[in-house]
């Protein structure tokens, strides 16, 4: 951001003043206290949400359970989250006095939006593997993957799963992301933008069947955001990563390929993969930014939600274990 970037992301005076209060923190110290703000509001609204389905469950004589399989409680739960991230979004515009385009929102070159397609098309099929023989991995220690619980997409409803699913979760995810975080720290370097990029992304999903999946994800996600210098293209990636399961759990059309069929796609998928990644590693140089500043500053504001995560990610996998 042009305006914070000249006074190391303090407000107006901020330089002048020893002591800093909470807002009038470097740009990167920002970064850091927006993802652990974004997981705490998670866990808080999640236990708010636990104590209001407990009383309504109490008033209505409906046990919890029952309550869980009803379409409004899955799209409560998908929404509570995209509230969370909207606020964040919208406080740290309001106390920075940022305009979406200062956090990602640019023009961005059309090249890179088939790239992103290429990206999706890559990530979602070739790497499908990975997820597979990581799941195969934790059921060999005992772990059982949790089903997934998605609104009923019959009729109408097809478009409000794609709504709580695909749409907001790629627009809110990557503002946060590939938008105000990696804005923060992009002079740690390229890689170990990208490094970081794949770590927060997947604790932060807290899923230890999609661990892996999704560190490649972030970390490529965060490659294509700095190439473009745009969080567009990411946020075309996540959407049709995401539509594309959707469209799946509603036609079922994935499973009514010919095994030829699927051959075909995986080479072509890898094809892609390859070619996309190639060409944003080895041709795109110039945007390549060396370490220039220390990643603590981030770290530490940072690691209450780290740390939230990592247990989160505990509990997760330790109730796959005992189901």
């Amino acid at each position: 951001m042009v305006g914070m970037e000249q006074n190391n992301g303090a407000p107006a005076g901020g330089m002048n003043n020893p002591k800093r209060s909470l807002f009038d923190q470097p740009r990167k110290v920002i970064s850091g206290i927006v993802f652990s703000g974004t997981i705490v509001g998670m866990v808080l609204i999640s236990l708010v949400f636990s104590i209001t389905l407990g009383l309504i469950s109490s008033l209505s004589d409906t046990p919890v359970g029952e309550l869980q399989e009803t379409d409004a409680y899955k799209y409560f739960s998908y929404l509570l989250y995209q509230i969370v991230y909207v606020g964040i979004i919208v406080a740290f515009a309001a106390i920075y006095k940022s305009r979406p385009r200062d956090f990602g929102y640019r023009k961005v070159k059309v090249r890179y939006l088939f790239i992103a397609l290429a990206l999706a098309f890559g990530l979602l099929f070739s790497l499908n593997w990975v997820n597979g023989w990581f799941v195969e991995l934790l059921s060999l220690l005992g772990y059982t993957a949790p089903e997934s619980a998605l609104p009923s997409a019959a009729g109408a409803g097809f478009f409000g799963v794609l709504l709580v699913v695909a749409v907001l979760p790629a627009l809110c995810e990557e503002t946060i992301f590939r938008g105000i975080i990696l804005d923060g720290v992009k002079d740690i370097g390229t890689v170990a933008a990208c490094l970081l990029g794949g770590l927060l992304f997947s604790i932060f999903h807290q899923s230890p069947t999609q661990t892996i999946y999704q560190f490649i994800c972030g970390a490529a996600f965060t490659l294509l955001a700095i190439r473009a210098d745009s969080i567009w293209p990411a946020i075309l990636i996540h959407f049709v990563n995401n539509a594309v399961i959707i469209f799946d759990y509603k036609f079922d059309f994935l499973s009514k390929v010919s095994s030829g069929g699927a051959i075909a796609i995986y080479v072509i998928s890898a094809v892609c993969l390859a070619a996309s990644l190639v060409y944003l590693i080895f041709f795109e140089k110039k945007t390549n930014r060396k370490k220039e500043g220390a990643i603590k500053p981030f770290v530490y504001p940072a690691l209450v939600g780290i740390i939230l995560c990592a247990i989160m990610w505990i509990a997760n996998f330790a109730s796959g274990m005992m189901g």
